[in-house]
C-alpha cells in the first residue's frame, strides 16, 4: 500500500488511457509482488514490445491474437488454450462490477475515494459469491 492507501500493483489513469500502455507499468509492479511463470492478457495487448517485455523476464506471454493485425501466429495449443479460458471468470467478475455494483457516474475524486467506492463493489461481489456458492446454492 501506499501512503494514499492505493495498491501498489494499481494504475488510476483517465479514460483516455488504452489498457495497453499500462500493461509493462503492471507487469513491473507485479512482479515486485509475486512470482509468475505466464502473462494471461487478451486481444488489446497483443504488440510486440508487451511480448518482448513478457519473454525478457522469463515469463510466458499468453495474448489472445489481435484480428487487426496483419503478421500471423500459432493458435494456442490445447494446454494454453485450456489456461486462457480462466481469463473469462475475471472478465464476467469485471462485468458483475461494472453493470451492478459500481455507480454509472462517479461522483467523487480523488484516488482514495475512488478506491474506496471499487472495494465496497469488491466486498459487494465477494459476498454475493460466496452466498452462492456455500449458504444458497440451491437457489442457482
Amino acid at each position: 500500500m501506499t501512503e494514499e492507501g492505493i495498491p501498489v500493483s494499481a494504475i488510476i489513469t483517465g479514460a483516455n488511457v488504452h489498457d495497453s500502455q499500462c500493461a509493462i507499468p503492471l507487469e513491473r509492479m507485479t512482479e515486485q509482488r509475486i512470482n509468475f511463470r505466464s502473462s494471461l492478457m487478451d486481444s488489446a495487448y497483443d504488440a510486440k514490445t508487451i511480448f518482448q517485455f513478457v519473454r525478457d523476464r522469463g515469463r510466458i506471454p499468453i495474448i489472445d491474437h489481435n484480428p487487426r493485425r496483419k503478421d500471423s501466429r500459432e493458435a494456442f495449443d490445447e494446454s494454453t488454450k485450456e489456461h486462457y479460458k480462466k481469463r473469462s471468470v475475471v472478465e464476467r467478475a469485471n462485468s458483475h462490477l461494472k453493470d451492478w455494483l459500481l455507480p454509472d457516474k462517479v461522483l467523487v475524486r480523488g484516488s482514495k475515494k475512488m478506491s474506496f467506492e471499487l472495494m465496497c463493489g469488491v466486498i459487494c461481489l465477494a459476498a454475493i459469491k460466496i452466498l452462492e456458492q456455500f449458504i444458497l446454492p440451491s437457489l442457482i
